[in-house]
């Protein structure tokens, strides 16, 4: 059956390249600045995320750049050019993180206006990495069978009922981004005391409750049983290995045995910000929370 909208996303949802390239989603990458180098990054083997996490371990500080509306513009009209009908779906990173998302809008209205018989819809996710990803999924289970416009209300709905949590492992990331006071990060370190962040539902970080190391895999496992339905599937995603994450992933597998569990590497553009150790997972349940 022929695919009735073109799906496309960036570098944030965090596939390996090569499947996005096997599943025909097309994919614009923000870019990470070091120095005086600028990178358009989407990884496609475990080395390549390694590899960034152990430039920030030695001490790298990496900044990121959103893409500007004149890039999309380009961006999409490549893609119009290519394929030869059906409206494009472009998923990009929450606009409570980055203005890639308004630049988006900001080029589908302006082509939108010159089009016949197709569209560019930007959809916001409010998310990033392992949540971004799911809506992506969604998308292409629904791209064969589905209209662009009820599939955007499908996975809205699912948006407004997704639940994405992370812990940071290292509170100097957060500190440097700003989410942070200096004075927080160093009694949390000496403390030993981990944020809870959540993607709230204006798609923004916000840090909901702290745990302890040696208690974090219990305080996942007990917000999964309390803000998510039975689920289907859930979501994971992790910056490097860590005890904290192989425990909660152990733990979810054990007491959601028939559910899918689908693993992911944060990639460059989120990990500049969290460093290394950082996991989170996702899945849909209860609405968003308002924090």
């Amino acid at each position: 059956m022929a695919n009735k909208f073109i799906i496309s996303t960036d570098n944030c949802a965090d596939y390996f390249k090569s499947e996005m390239q096997k599943n025909g989603i097309y994919f614009l990458p923000l870019k990470r600045i070091l120095g005086d180098k600028e990178f358009a990054e989407v990884y496609d083997n475990i080395r390549e995320f390694e590899a960034f996490y152990e430039e920030i371990k030695k001490g790298a500080l990496p900044s990121t750049s959103q893409i500007n509306p004149d890039e999309f513009i380009t961006y999409f009209n490549e893609i119009l050019k290519k394929e030869k009908e059906g409206d494009i779906i472009h998923i990009s990173l929450s606009s409570g993180f980055s203005g890639s998302h308004a630049s988006a809008q900001a080029a589908a209205n302006e082509l939108n206006a010159k089009l016949k018989g197709r569209k560019i819809y930007a959809f916001d996710s409010l998310s990033c990495s392992c949540g971004q990803m799911m809506q992506v999924d969604k998308f292409l289970e629904l791209r064969g069978t589905t209209s662009s416009e009820k599939a955007l209300k499908i996975v809205q709905e699912l948006r407004d009922t997704q639940n994405v949590f992370f812990m940071v492992d290292d509170l100097f990331h957060l500190r440097r981004g700003g989410r942070l006071s200096a004075a927080k990060a160093v009694i949390g370190a000496l403390l030993g005391i981990k944020p809870i962040l959540v993607i709230n539902k204006y798609g923004k970080l916000a840090i909901f409750d702290k745990t302890r190391g040696a208690k974090a895999a219990a305080w996942f496992l007990a917000a999964a049983a309390k803000y998510a339905t039975v689920p289907d599937k859930i979501g994971t995603s992790k910056t490097t290995a860590s005890e904290v994450y192989a425990t909660v992933l152990k733990g979810l597998r054990e007491e959601y045995p028939d559910t899918k569990i689908k693993e992911a590497q944060v990639g460059p553009i989120i990990g500049a910000h969290v460093g290394g150790g950082t996991f989170g997972f996702c899945f849909v349940g209860k609405p968003r929370l308002d924090v």
